[in-house]
């Protein structure tokens, strides 16, 4: 008999410390075990999906008439046999798997990854829900290896004290009961999915209920017998209740936004939908199709026709471009002549000036270049003595 367990938890990091430590075997499902704590991250930063919740605890638990916890044959039966359970409920999950032998019956702690792998989201949903399909596929499991299938502990869906457990012995029945039996029969009632008509329906019943921390309070109206959810059992805690009504809430949306399959379409026309009243539309059809098929070969034709007369059209244009191009090429060596003709008569007169200056003598380039002042001429003598 095998019986499991699953849990959400803040750290990755600090469960597989937990298990790794007294691990006598290991394993792992899309990642390396050796390695879990930095590949659960590494994918936590691919997808920029951090949040509070970032691994869950599960765990495996067989019983020690089917193992020996101390048969290492045994052991590496238990490791597979989990394996493949946790490899068809979460196929899309990094999953570490740790063995431990420490006890009388051998058990498997899993460390589920929080993101899927395929769409980078995170596991949201009814927790109930998560543990009863890991049954399911733990039953089917076991039994294909020849191992007795999961025992319910109704210790785990009702808990009760010794004191109530001797009134309902003697068929008495206690305050703790009352509060099941109507939070039972309000949660029969389908039609409650959300907390304000859940508490107005056991308000009827003379039960009092809110919330106080991670759990429900509730109270015999007028009364001091209370209880906290917990202390009733696991169906009357605040994550079942909660994970309930959500879900009865996303099926009544789903249902909401199904499209009305016997409305028309809209999107049909109205030539399309008188053809179906008349009856008409599989002969319209056909001659659509006819005309189709007459017209292909024509159609064919002027295409090809008009594809070699758009290429004979670029053709003569990029001749037309080429004569443009050598005419102006010649207009303008013609025009470039005269000019250069004119630069070589002007070059040869200069350089012949050059050649005269040379062969002049040097005084009289002196002379020439830089004339002397004549002095002025002394006419104090014309006039007598000076006064």
């Amino acid at each position: 008999m095998a019986t499991t367990h699953i849990k959400r938890s803040a750290s990755a990091s600090r469960l597989v410390n937990y298990a790794e430590k007294r691990a006598v075997l290991k394993d792992g499902l899309n990642l390396d075990v050796d390695y879990a704590k930095s590949q659960f991250k590494q994918v936590r930063e691919v997808y920029g999906n951090q949040g509070k919740t970032q691994a869950y605890a599960s765990r495996i638990s067989f019983s020690p008439k089917e193992f020996d916890p101390k048969n290492e044959i045994d052991q590496q039966k238990a490791l597979d046999i989990a394996k493949e359970v946790y490899q068809k409920t979460y196929p899309n999950q990094q999953v570490a798997l740790y063995e431990h032998a420490d006890t009388d019956a051998l058990h498997i702690h899993a460390v589920v990854g929080a993101i899927d792998l395929e769409t980078g989201k995170k596991m949201h949903g009814n927790w109930q829900e998560y543990r009863e399909k890991l049954v399911h596929n733990t039953d089917e499991i076991v039994q294909e290896h020849g191992l007795a299938v999961t025992q319910v502990d109704p210790e785990r869906y009702e808990k009760r004290s010794m004191a109530e457990i001797k009134m309902q012995d003697r068929g008495q029945t206690t305050w703790k009961d009352q509060i099941r039996q109507a939070v039972d029969s309000t949660m029969s009632n389908q039609l409650i999915h959300d907390f304000q008509t859940f508490r107005d329906d056991l308000k009827q019943k003379a039960i009092d209920v809110w919330e106080r921390g991670k759990d429900l309070t509730y109270q015999l109206t007028g009364t001091n017998y209370k209880a906290r959810g917990n202390k009733l059992g696991t169906a009357y805690e605040k994550g079942a209740i909660y994970n309930e009504l959500e879900r009865r809430t996303r099926d009544t949306q789903s249902e909401t936004r199904k499209p009305d399959t016997n409305r028309p379409d809209n999107t049909q026309s109205d030539l399309e939908r008188n053809q179906e009243l008349s009856g008409n539309a599989n002969s319209t059809t056909k001659q659509a199709t006819t005309r189709i098929d007459r017209t292909t070969g024509t159609n064919r034709t002027s295409q090809s026709a008009r594809q070699s007369s758009v290429s004979d059209d670029i053709e003569r244009f990029k001749q037309q471009q080429r004569d443009q191009q050598r005419t102006i090429s010649r207009d303008a060596q013609r025009r470039a002549k005269p000019l250069q003709r004119a630069d070589k008569d002007r070059q040869s007169k200069d350089n012949s000036r050059t050649a005269k200056d040379k062969q002049r003598p040097t005084g009289q380039q002196q002379h020439v270049e830089n004339p002397k002042r004549q002095p002025k001429p002394n006419r104090s003598k014309d006039y007598g003595p000076s006064r």
